[in-house]
């Protein structure tokens, strides 16, 4: 069965073209539509569109660059992304997708967190839980150089993998249940030595793969 993906790019101060050419190779299109787009009025044609899952590698919630705001989704573009999630749709938000604005809780509570802070760029280890999972199992540890997401995040959400930093352990991938549907959330992924980072490419194509499933 072939999986319709939606990749919704935007924001400031990442490489997203970058991002969605790496994403077209790491997972693949011999059994995949992917769609990248920057519209954020594309998630209010989900249903519409047939669209298996969504992925969100943006930099929204109010990040500025050279003066610029990027704004955030929309109340009803979220509203829309959160219904269809509910109604059985999946989602890998993915890297700085949890940039937010604070008051942006339909979408943190989606998501299962929301980003605070990040240190200059450095190489940490993304490390796997005993937990069990099809997204991370055989995965193993693997190392990046990027940015180490200081994050705030649900109860609910099931951590998969951590890193740590300055004797703190954080969250570096999670899933959670939404209603009937899926989310998968990844922090690492600013720099392209992380997209060539095979454990990392590994990790992609399982979430996807995972989130698919309930497509089929």
């Amino acid at each position: 069965m072939t999986t319709k993906i939606l990749l919704l790019l935007g924001g400031v101060h990442h490489n997203f073209e970058g991002f969605a050419a790496a994403f077209r190779e790491i997972v693949g299109e011999d059994h995949h539509i992917i769609t990248a787009t920057y519209d954020g009025d594309a998630l209010l044609r989900l249903h519409e569109d047939k669209v298996d899952v969504v992925v969100l590698y943006t930099c929204l919630g109010g990040a500025m660059k050279d003066g610029v705001v990027a704004e955030d989704l929309t109340v009803a573009q979220t509203g829309a992304l959160a219904g269809w999630v509910q109604a059985g749709g999946s989602l890998l938000a993915l890297h700085a997708a949890t940039v937010l604005r604070e008051s942006n809780l339909a979408m943190r509570n989606l998501i299962g967190g929301r980003f605070l802070s990040h240190p200059p760029q450095f190489d940490f280890t993304v490390s796997p839980l005993a937990r069990k999972h099809p997204v991370s199992d055989g995965v193993g540890a693997f190392n990046v150089h990027d940015e180490f997401y200081i994050q705030e995040f649900n109860p609910e959400i099931a951590i998969l993998m951590t890193a740590e930093d300055r004797g703190v352990v954080y969250p570096m991938v999670w899933m959670k249940e939404e209603g009937e549907g899926r989310v998968v959330y990844s922090a690492p992924g600013h720099t392209p030595s992380t997209w060539a980072t095979e454990k990392y490419r590994q990790l992609l194509r399982q979430s996807t793969h995972w989130l698919a499933e309930i497509a089929d």
